[in-house]
């Protein structure tokens, strides 16, 4: 079995200042987590407005400056957000500042409040889905041939390229478990994450379906890792107040787990083939939480 790695998850819509995200992303980097992931939101809620949201890139980009060893990636970016030449660009770019340390996460997008705020249209969700295969083509000509020349349904770009990653190839990663876009992840991804706290029964079901669709398209199903995404609350690392976006909807009811309940979690995945972890601790307690998951838990995994 593959070796665990874990990335943490940051929400910018909950209201965290760049400061607090970089003290994390140390804090993880120091501890040997993984990656750094952020969601890609604009918004908690329209009438939140005075809760931060900053802009996921803006905030890669800063923190590739800031660690060294760090991977960072968006779990996961909406393609209906951005261009998808200039989307790929810009994970190029960082890819580049971060000296090869990018993965690209991408989904179909579906808070239709935030596309309603900033103007974008909400098209059909397998239309969303569709629109994202057309955009990690486009991608994936950018970062591996002189020019990319594309023309589909949705998208076209013609005679776009540099740069290219340091690598020569950025990580696709896939979010989400509907059959659309199991049959996208079978196809592209590098990673295929499942979010959040997906019952074991379910999640075996869902891998099966993606073998499925892996055999269907001759893809062989061990090129593709999988990935958790798990909300986590751990005894030791209570939150220390509430979170700025609280205040509209609610505090958030955590179950406090001790660290053999946690761990026996963590198995209970791996055991179905999942080598890698994206943890969304409470906020203001992901310090604590990420020294608890690499003493106490990690070892026993």
């Amino acid at each position: 079995m593959e070796k665990i790695s874990y990335g943490i998850q940051i929400e910018p819509q909950f209201g965290y200042t760049y400061q607090e995200i970089s003290k994390i992303a140390k804090t993880a980097e120091y501890y040997g987590f993984e990656s750094l992931w952020t969601s890609d939101h604009f918004l908690i809620r329209p009438e939140a407005t005075d809760v931060n949201c900053l802009e996921c890139w803006t905030i890669l980009s800063a923190l590739s400056t800031e660690t060294k060893t760090l991977r960072l990636g968006n779990m996961v970016a909406s393609q209906s957000y951005r261009n998808p030449a200039l989307h790929a660009k810009i994970a190029a770019s960082l890819d580049h500042i971060s000296n090869g340390r990018v993965y690209f996460g991408i989904g179909a997008g579906w808070k239709e409040v935030e596309y309603d705020a900033y103007g974008y249209s909400f098209p059909k969700s397998l239309v969303r889905v569709k629109q994202m295969e057309e955009a990690i083509n486009i991608a994936k000509q950018m970062w591996r041939y002189p020019v990319a020349k594309f023309c589909g349904e949705y998208y076209k770009v013609n005679s776009v390229a540099m740069p290219k990653p340091v690598n020569g190839y950025i990580p696709i990663v896939i979010g989400g478990m509907g059959t659309s876009l199991l049959r996208v992840a079978a196809k592209h991804a590098d990673i295929s994450n499942f979010a959040w706290n997906i019952p074991l029964t379910v999640y075996k079901g869902k891998i099966e379906l993606l073998r499925k669709y892996c055999k269907k398209y001759s893809r062989d199903y061990n090129d593709i890792q999988l990935s958790a995404g798990l909300n986590i609350a751990l005894k030791g690392a209570k939150a220390p107040r509430l979170a700025p976006y609280e205040k509209y909807v609610g505090k958030k009811t955590w179950d406090y787990l001790s660290t053999q309940e946690a761990a026996n979690i963590l198995k209970g995945y791996n055991d179905l083939g999942v080598t890698h972890f994206v943890l969304v601790f409470p906020f203001g307690a992901e310090v604590e939480s990420i020294k608890i998951i690499m003493d106490q838990i990690n070892p026993f995994v």
